[in-house]
Formats: structure tokens, C-alpha cells, sequence
């Protein structure tokens, strides 16, 4: 009797306790993904080391190193023919082979994934795919296949800055300018603003080779508001799309900047012809701005770097002129430099036992570019300049305990 008093007790507690706490909900998608995997393995055997390849693939690709983004590859390429019309191996491939910008590569793995996933993931995954398609057929110089796959992601109506910005980039490349000032213009009303200062590049860019020079300026205007060091175009996430490309947007850069930089605008656009080529379309209109720049009167400005002697900007400005010719001169072999001079020139001593705290007076000349030029040569055009800039017949201030120290840049003709 007791026994059955106990098991009565138990039952009864067991019942209260299960009011208590309610057995949990059973995920009705995860127990169907459940029994899925499980049919999967039962199926085909690959499916197992097929997905440990993979997730060790993702792992090595997560670790941002080159080593470990080509053990990546050999991962996956073990992966590929264990279950070929998958596409998830294909398309981390791709994102390996992105990283090491091997460009025919990463656009040949990105097509085979898309191929195998077009109608099985969401939009937003498939647009991302389609972009980095994009991305890879055009930098493999496949600019026709590029725009198209380009213009179908954007038509989708996805919100994004980047598809736009490219597919407007991809267009310059080609020639199409009308179409491309359109797309990056719709880059630009996107919400997603991330991407705006290298978007506000290529259309300066844009406009420019389109002859209008007034949007162009005021364009590279806005887009050092956004990126006043210009590291979009000197440390682009991706190479910027068509040869020197960033040279003749850093060209622009200078000529808009506050006070202009027609010395390195100048070095800039001559960079752009040489490494373009001849096929490039837009080397003429680099030599444009080449003809204009050089026959310019030089220097623009003369900065006051620092000082408390009374200072005649434009008349600095006029005597640092009259010797610029000779200056110049000195780096006509040497076209692709621009040097910086700083001056220091002091006042007389002040009463007996003043401290008196200044710099002293002397010239500094320093290379500010030098690109691929031979550090002999650079030498030599300073060795050159230094002279010339001594003998300028800057003002020596009057005023006791002042001085100034100016700067201005040397170009070659």
C-alpha cells in the first residue's frame, strides 16, 4: 500500500512540475533541417567531408593571410569534385583568389557558382555574388561581360552604392561616359554612404573626360571634403579599374585643392600619359592638362610655414618667380619629381642677453615625389636647385627678434 501511496505522490508531483515548467517548443525547420542532413549523409557520402572541407576553407580565409588564404584553395579544391554542382566551394574560391587579385581566376569561380546558385539563395546573396562578379571580369579586362552583369544586379533594384559605382567605373573604362556620369550619379543618391568619397572621385574623373571641367572641379571639391588625404585613390580597397587610373585622379585632386598643387597635379598627369599607353582613350586629354599645367606661371603660392616678421605674399610670390626658369631646369631630366624648398631668413639680434628663440637662417631642399626615379638622379636635381635658390633676392626682415621660413615646390619644364 505504501508503494502505491509513493508512485501516486511521484506521478502527482511529476504532473504539477511539468505544468510548471512546459516541455520546449520543437523548431519545426530545424528538425526538418535536421532530418534533411541526415538524408543528405545517408545519400551521398561526400556531403561530410565535403562541408569539414569547407568550414576549414572559411576558418583559413578568415585568418587575412596570404599562406593561410592559399591553404584555403587547396582545401577547396579538394572540396570541388566531392560534390561539383555545389556552388559554396566555388564561390569561397572565388573570394580566396579575390584577395590575391588573381582576377581570371576569381571571375572564372564566381560564374561556376553562379551557375549552380541562381535561383537557390536569397536576392541579397545572389546580388553579392553578381558584384564580386563583376568586380573580377572587369579587372580580368573583360569590360563588355562586366557591365552587363553589373547593370542586371543593379536593375534588381538593390540599394547599393558599390553596384552603381562600379558599374559607372566599368563604363569610363569603356568610353561610355554619358552612361557613366548616370551611374555614379545614382551611386550617390544610394543611403548607403560609405563608398561616397570614391564615388565622388571617379565622377570628378568622369566629368573631366567629358569636358566639363567646372563639374569636375567642383566634384574632386566635395570629394576632399570627404577624403582630404586622398587615401581612396593612394590605398584603394581594390585597384582602381584602367592602368594609372589613380594618377590622373590624383592629378585632379591637386589642381582642386585649397591652395591648388599644379606641381603635383603636373607630375601626376605626365605619370598617367607614360603608363597608360597609346591605346588608352583618355591619354589625350592627360596631355591636355599636362600643356596647360607647365606653361603655367609657377609657383602658385609661397606658403608662410611659420614667423612673426611682417610678410608681402605676392611680392615673396614674384621673386621666388624670377628664379623659378633656372630652377626648373635643373629637373628637365627628372620629370616625374617635384622637389620642396623651405627658406629661413632672420631679423636682426635683439638688446645684449635677449633669448631670443628662432630657427636659423638656411635653405632645405627635399624630394616630395619621387615615384620610380633613380635616387642619383634625385640627388642631382637638388644638388642643382639648391644654388639657384640661394641666390633668390628674398626680403631679409628689418624688425628686431622676427624671421619667417617659407615653402614653395620646383617642377621640372
Amino acid at each position: 500500500m505504501r508503494a502505491l501511496l509513493l508512485l501516486l505522490v511521484t506521478t502527482q508531483l511529476a504532473w504539477a512540475q511539468s505544468k510548471k515548467y512546459p516541455p520546449e517548443p520543437v523548431d519545426k525547420d530545424e528538425e526538418e533541417a535536421q532530418k534533411s542532413r541526415i538524408w543528405d549523409q545517408a545519400t551521398n557520402p561526400s556531403q561530410v567531408p565535403y562541408q569539414a572541407l569547407i568550414k576549414d576553407a572559411t576558418k583559413l580565409l578568415g585568418e587575412n593571410r596570404p599562406d593561410a588564404t592559399k591553404d584555403a584553395i587547396k582545401k577547396l579544391d579538394e572540396a570541388i569534385p566531392l560534390l561539383p554542382q555545389d556552388g559554396e566551394a566555388h564561390r569561397l574560391r572565388g573570394d580566396a583568389y579575390m584577395v590575391l587579385q588573381d582576377w581570371p581566376r576569381c571571375a572564372a569561380d564566381y560564374e561556376a557558382a553562379w551557375t549552380r546558385v541562381m535561383r537557390n539563395v536569397d536576392a541579397k546573396n545572389t546580388n553579392e555574388l553578381r558584384r564580386r562578379l563583376g568586380l573580377c571580369l572587369a579587372r580580368d579586362g573583360k569590360l563588355a561581360d562586366a557591365e552587363r552583369v553589373l547593370a542586371e544586379t543593379a536593375a534588381t533594384g538593390v540599394n547599393s552604392v558599390e553596384v552603381w559605382m562600379r558599374l559607372g567605373e566599368v563604363r569610363i573604362a569603356m568610353g561610355k561616359l554619358e552612361g557613366a556620369i548616370a551611374a555614379l550619379e545614382a551611386s550617390l543618391q544610394q543611403t548607403d554612404i560609405a563608398g561616397h568619397a570614391l564615388v565622388r572621385w571617379l565622377l570628378a574623373g568622369a566629368y573631366d573626360r567629358a569636358r566639363q571641367p567646372s563639374e569636375a572641379r567642383r566634384t574632386a571639391i566635395e570629394a576632399l571634403g570627404a577624403d582630404r588625404n586622398m587615401s581612396m585613390l593612394r590605398s584603394p580597397t581594390l585597384p582602381l579599374l584602367g592602368v594609372a587610373e589613380e594618377n590622373y585622379l590624383l592629378g585632379l585632386a591637386y589642381e582642386a585643392h585649397d591652395p591648388p598643387r599644379p606641381e603635383q597635379a603636373l607630375v601626376q598627369f605626365r605619370r598617367f600619359a607614360k603608363l597608360a599607353g597609346d591605346s588608352n582613350p583618355w591619354k589625350k586629354r592627360a596631355e591636355d592638362h599636362v600643356r596647360e599645367l607647365r606653361t603655367s606661371r609657377l609657383p602658385d603660392v609661397v606658403d608662410r610655414l611659420t614667423g612673426n616678421a611682417p610678410y608681402d605674399e605676392t611680392a615673396m610670390r614674384d621673386t621666388v618667380r624670377k628664379g623659378m626658369p633656372a630652377m626648373r631646369t635643373c629637373l628637365a631630366k627628372t620629370p616625374y619629381i617635384v622637389l620642396t624648398v623651405q627658406i629661413t631668413k632672420r631679423g636682426p639680434k635683439g638688446p645684449e642677453g635677449a633669448r631670443w628663440r628662432a630657427p636659423p637662417e638656411g635653405i632645405s631642399v627635399v624630394p616630395e615625389e619621387i615615384n620610380d626615379t633613380p635616387r642619383a638622379e634625385v640627388d642631382g636635381a637638388i644638388r642643382c636647385v639648391e644654388p639657384v635658390a640661394q641666390k633668390l633676392a628674398l626680403p631679409k626682415p628689418k624688425e628686431k627678434e622676427t624671421y619667417y621660413k617659407i615653402q614653395f615646390r620646383v617642377v621640372g619644364p
